[in-house]
């Protein structure tokens, strides 16, 4: 069966389409992939340092991870430095405190913990919530 020079070209035209769509395919499954991440670390923590208590709420808005004081109505949102390694970042605004922020699962791979680090600083968390 012979095709007409008409028709050679549809394979090449699929071809294309399906080049020009996979990337956006990838996209939306990295945006799911890093939506799901937020989710999972999004919860309430507590940290001991020095005696005194930090709890810091997680969650998440408009597709952007946040944290806040509990005792505070200051936000600052979280950015991803490793996703994988479940490692954020984040700048509070008022004091212009850089903090980065990992996260832990426990034995059954929920995540349960969370690390603050600052000016050298350390602080373990548990999640509470």
């Amino acid at each position: 069966m012979k095709l007409s020079n008409g028709m050679r070209g549809i394979p090449a035209v699929f071809l294309l389409a399906g080049c020009l769509l996979a990337p956006s395919v990838a996209g939306a499954q990295e945006a799911a992939d890093v939506q799901k991440i937020y989710a999972d670390v999004a919860g309430t923590y507590e940290f001991t340092y020095e005696g005194q208590v930090l709890v810091i709420n997680f969650y998440v808005r408009d597709g952007r991870l946040y944290g806040a004081e509990a005792s505070d109505s200051e936000e600052a949102e979280i950015k991803p430095l490793d996703l994988e390694k479940l490692k954020f970042e984040t700048t509070v605004q008022n004091t212009g405190q850089y903090y980065e922020i990992g996260f832990g699962r426990d034995e059954t791979g929920k995540i349960s913990k969370c690390q603050l680090t600052t000016s050298g600083i350390v602080i373990d968390g548990t999640r509470v919530k």
